[in-house]
């Protein structure tokens, strides 16, 4: 498919390509397969990390695809990060983030500062070998730090993480709206204690804790240069619980939030969906879903979906359930493979 012209200012469209792990094919034939759609880069995951780096760099080649990035776990980064580092240099992959943390480093004050040494001497040890490192955001640093409560010495102590939880989550729901500060999340905290470690916003995640992803954008501006444009939909009450959906058919207001990523200066839109009933429909219908944030000539291929299904706009950055319950989890939701 032909690429649009896009301004220097303008994003461009990737896919995360945990999108399609479902593919039986070799990672070189879905990057052709992503360009042709349309996508001008591609954010790695699992498989990536087992390919043979010559024929994956041969596809980016051929097809003029950009590697945004590599989805790593922080664990095997700690472990393994000359094997890695030398991995994305034979690609051309400049980009390496850490897709996911638990609630346990976002509990306390303590537990967010030794997080943010940790974090910021791994992207100065990244930054040494011309990588990059940012942190993809899920739910849990949205939550409130226990410390606020009166809790964080009882939060040392060596009891089970499953009642942390609980007791998280219960806060959360119970929290007046006008006590829910994005400059007090754990989010706010790590930005604030490091220096070189930059963000991936993942908006989706950001709607459902009920935050506005337009004021994350506010928050960490200067620290991230690309999103995930994805969306969920509340399937839990308590503890509140959330799954993937397609973009569009979730809580984001899409359109507010691709305009704003786009004021903002971001340099990446990629597009997730972490459990789509058909892999090769979810790679057209995430062109569909960020044609309209990329660049002004940016066009569809003839086959694919003439829309996404969008929601009314509204005057916040995600649509509130109908019965008016907070947002705040993401428990049984797929998780990227490490």
């Amino acid at each position: 498919m032909p690429r649009s012209t896009a301004s220097e200012t303008d994003p461009r469209p990737a896919i995360q390509l945990h999108t399609v792990r479902a593919l039986d094919e070799p990672l070189p034939e879905t990057i052709r397969r992503v360009a042709e759609a349309g996508f001008d880069g591609v954010e790695f995951a699992g498989r990536f990390l087992e390919s043979d780096p010559r024929s994956v760099h041969t596809a980016l080649e051929t097809t003029d695809t950009v590697p945004v990035a590599a989805h790593v776990d922080l664990s095997r980064l700690d472990r393994d990060l000359e094997s890695i580092a030398d991995r994305c240099r034979r690609v051309g992959c400049d980009h390496v983030i850490i897709p996911h943390l638990g609630g346990e480093h976002f509990r306390t004050v303590a537990r967010v500062d030794s997080l943010a040494r940790r974090l910021d001497d791994l992207a100065g040890r990244l930054g040494e070998r011309g990588l990059q490192l940012s942190y993809h955001t899920s739910r849990h640093p949205f939550l409130p730090m226990l410390d606020q409560f009166g809790l964080g010495k009882p939060a040392a102590l060596p009891i089970p993480d499953l009642v942390w939880r609980v007791l998280t989550d219960g806060i959360e729901v119970l929290l007046p709206h006008e006590r829910r500060l994005l400059d007090r999340t754990g989010l706010a905290h790590l930005a604030s204690r490091t220096d070189d470690l930059t963000f991936e916003i993942d908006v989706g995640w950001v709607a459902a804790t009920g935050y506005d992803p337009v004021d994350v954008f506010e928050l960490l501006d200067g620290r991230t240069s690309l999103i995930h444009l994805a969306d969920v939909e509340q399937v839990g009450r308590f503890p509140p619980s959330f799954r993937s959906v397609p973009v569009g058919r979730g809580l984001l207001d899409v359109e507010r939030v691709g305009k704003a990523a786009r004021r903002a200066g971001m340099d990446w839109i990629v597009y997730e969906d972490d459990d789509p009933a058909d892999p090769v429909e979810a790679i057209q219908r995430g062109m569909t879903a960020v044609a309209p944030f990329v660049g002004p000539d940016r066009s569809i291929r003839a086959d694919a979906p003439s829309s996404t299904a969008q929601g009314s706009s509204a005057p916040a950055a995600l649509k509130r359930p109908s019965d008016g319950l907070p947002h705040e989890s993401e428990p049984g939701t797929s998780v990227k493979e490490p």
